[in-house]
C-alpha cells in the first residue's frame, strides 16, 4: 500500500432509518489506512508556560484583539486572563446542563468566538447546552413531562430529549459579559454528542457544529440542526448564499463535530468523532475523521463512517483507525494540529497537488505528558494555547488540573 493509499476491499448495503423512511445506500468499504506507514520522523519540541491552573473542564479558548485570553469552563463560566498573566477572573456566567453524577455528560458551555469587530462591538458568542423549558420557563423534568416526551418520541425523536443547544451573544460592558441574547435555539441535544464547534470564518459568518444527540436519524434530516454544520450571521439570520435556500445548514452527515478551522488558503476543516462500538451505530468503532468542508457537503454519518464511501457522500481527508477523540483543531505551519482526548496532540502534515489536498504524514506530540487535550489555538507568533480536560468524567485529574498552557516551539 502506498503512502495514504487505500485499497478497495468490498461493497455492502447499509440500511438506516432517516426521516421516518428506510434509506438504502450502496456503501463501499475500503481497507483501513495503516497509520504506521505515514508516521513522521520529525519531532517538535516546545518550551511550555502554564498560564492558568485549577480550571474546571475548560473548553473554548479565544484571544481578544487586546491580547486578553478568554476561556469557557463546561460548567458555565467564561473566564478572562489578562496578557500580563494575572489569575483568571469571571467575565460572565451562563446557566447550562453540564454536571450530572448519574451520566457524566459531555455537554455544557463549549464553543467560544469573538465577533470580528469585538474591539468595537464587544460581542462574544458561546455555545451552551441547556434543559428545555417547560411551562412558565421551568425545566421540563417532571414525571408528567417525561411521560409526554416518551409519547411524542414515536413521532418526533427530538421530543424525547430533555436538552437543547443554543448559541448566545453576550456584550462586554465595564469589563463584564452582559445582555445575553439567544440567536440559535432548539437544537436537539443529549448528555453526549452535543458537538461544540464555534468560530467566525474568513467571510465574517458564524459557523457552528452540532452533534447528533445520539439519534442517528438526525444527521440525514435537513429540518433538524443536530448532526450538522451551520452558517449564520451574527444576528442568527441565514445568509442568502447558503447551499440550502432559507436554511442555516451548511454541511450535514456528522456525528459529533467539536472543532473547526481554516487553512491560510481559506480551506475549511472539521474534526468528527467516530463511533464507539454501540449497537445502534452498527457496532463500528474508531474511525475519527478529518474532513474538508465545502458548501452542501454530506459526510455520510451514519450511512458511512471513516473509510467507507458511497455515491454523493464526501470522503474524509484523513481517518484514524484507532480513536484519538479529536477535540481541538488549529492550522499551524503547513499542517493541522488536532487535540486528542485520548492524550496529546496529533500533527497531520498536509500537501496539495493536482488531485487536491491530502494528508502526507502524522506526528504525535506531548503524548502522555498532560493527559487529555481539548482545545488548541495557534497564535500569530507560532505559539499555541492548549487546554487539558482531565477533570471531566473520562479523565484522571492531576494536581493543578485543568490547565491552560502556552507552547512555544523551539528551533
Amino acid at each position: 500500500m502506498s503512502r495514504c493509499g487505500w485499497l478497495l476491499a468490498s461493497a455492502a448495503l447499509l440500511f438506516v432509518a432517516a426521516c421516518g423512511e428506510d434509506e438504502v445506500v450502496e456503501v463501499t468499504t475500503i481497507a483501513a489506512p495503516d497509520s504506521g506507514l505515514v508516521t513522521s520522523t520529525v519531532k517538535t519540541a516546545f518550551a511550555i508556560d502554564t498560564l492558568a491552573r485549577d480550571l474546571v473542564v475548560p473548553w473554548g479558548v479565544a484571544v481578544a484583539p487586546d491580547g486578553r485570553i478568554f476561556v469557557t469552563e463546561r460548567r458555565g463560566r467564561i473566564l478572562e486572563l489578562a496578557p500580563s498573566g494575572a489569575a483568571p477572573t469571571e467575565w460572565a456566567r451562563v446557566e447550562v446542563h453540564a454536571e450530572d453524577p448519574s451520566w457524566g455528560p459531555e455537554s455544557g458551555l463549549t464553543g467560544l468566538a469573538f465577533a470580528p469587530d469585538f474591539s468595537i462591538s464587544g460581542e462574544l458568542f458561546v455555545m451552551a447546552t441547556v434543559r428545555r423549558d417547560g411551562p412558565a420557563g421551568r425545566p421540563a423534568t417532571s414525571r408528567l413531562a417525561r411521560w409526554r416526551r416518551r409519547l411524542a418520541s414515536s413521532r418526533d425523536p427530538a421530543a424525547a430529549l430533555e436538552f437543547e443547544t443554543r448559541i448566545l451573544r453576550l456584550t462586554e460592558r465595564d469589563g463584564r459579559g452582559v445582555e445575553p441574547s439567544v440567536i440559535v435555539q432548539g437544537v436537539p441535544a443529549n448528555h453526549y454528542h452535543a458537538g461544540g464547534a464555534l468560530a467566525f470564518g474568513p467571510d465574517g459568518m458564524l459557523y457552528a457544529g452540532f452533534g447528533d444527540a445520539q439519534v442517528t436519524a438526525f444527521p440525514r434530516d435537513t429540518s433538524v440542526l443536530a448532526g450538522k454544520l451551520i452558517r449564520i450571521d451574527r444576528q442568527g439570520r441565514v445568509p442568502q448564499d447558503n447551499p440550502i435556500s432559507g436554511s442555516p445548514v451548511y454541511a450535514m452527515g456528522l456525528r459529533n463535530p467539536q472543532a473547526i478551522t481554516w487553512l491560510s488558503d481559506g480551506t475549511m476543516l472539521v474534526a468528527d468523532h467516530g463511533p464507539t462500538g454501540m449497537p445502534h451505530e452498527g457496532g463500528r468503532a474508531g474511525r475519527d475523521e478529518l474532513n474538508v468542508v465545502t458548501p452542501g457537503a454530506d459526510f455520510g454519518w451514519p450511512v458511512t463512517s471513516g473509510w467507507e464511501s458511497a455515491p454523493g457522500l464526501r470522503a474524509p481527508l484523513w481517518v484514524w483507525r484507532e480513536a484519538i477523540a479529536p477535540a481541538g483543531l488549529a492550522a499551524w505551519e503547513g499542517s493541522v494540529l488536532v487535540g486528542s482526548l485520548k492524550g496529546g496532540i496529533e500533527r497531520v502534515e498536509l500537501a496539495s497537488d493536482t488531485s487536491g489536498l491530502r494528508a502526507v504524514s502524522r506526528e504525535r506530540m506531548l503524548d502522555g505528558v498532560f493527559g487529555r487535550v481539548r482545545t488548541i489555538v495557534a497564535e500569530p507568533d507560532g505559539a499555541l494555547l492548549v487546554t487539558t480536560s482531565n477533570r471531566d468524567a473520562r479523565g484522571i485529574a492531576r494536581p493543578g488540573d485543568d490547565l491552560l498552557l502556552r507552547l512555544r516551539p523551539l528551533p
